[in-house]
């Protein structure tokens, strides 16, 4: 392949890696943590022939107290259509304990997520199955807001 070639291939890319969002598989250590949940991404999946729906949950942690952990965003989780049970499980621990009875309830409870505050616990095993070592985050609690529809009041 040429310079003009390489150069050309460049400019045909440049606005897909303008608009690709920078992948980051920082994950933090074990233990608890406050975090926000900063974005909800979701899609479809199609392997030889079998579709999966997917829902990514983005958060950022919450620690001022901590330089080094202080807005440290990570994934907060990656569920699949092909893992109903984990799906399941965090859809009610999103939904404050509530049961979620379908899919579409479970996608308006993710999306719903954007901006929640919640308490958090990483923990990291390993698989008795394949002796491959898991990190997984999972929902403790959603921590009650104060937020209201109607715009505060302005005294003069």
């Amino acid at each position: 392949m040429s310079d003009l070639q390489f150069e050309g291939l460049l400019a045909d890319f440049n606005q897909a890696y303008r608009d690709a969002e920078e992948f980051s598989d920082y994950m933090p250590v074990d233990g608890e943590y406050l975090v926000t949940v900063m974005k909800c991404q979701k899609g479809v999946s199609d392997k030889d022939g079998k579709k999966t729906g997917w829902w990514k949950l983005t958060a950022r942690i919450e620690a001022p107290e901590s330089e080094e952990l202080n807005e440290q965003e990570f994934v907060l989780g990656f569920y699949r259509t092909s893992a109903m049970g984990i799906l399941k499980g965090q859809a009610r621990a999103l939904n404050m304990g509530q049961p979620v009875s379908s899919l579409q309830e479970a996608d308006a409870v993710f999306e719903k997520a954007v901006g929640s505050i919640l308490r958090v616990k990483v923990i990291t095993t390993v698989s008795k199955k394949d002796q491959k070592t898991y990190t997984n985050c999972y929902v403790k609690e959603v921590i009650p807001t104060q937020q209201s529809d109607t715009p505060p009041q302005v005294t003069e």
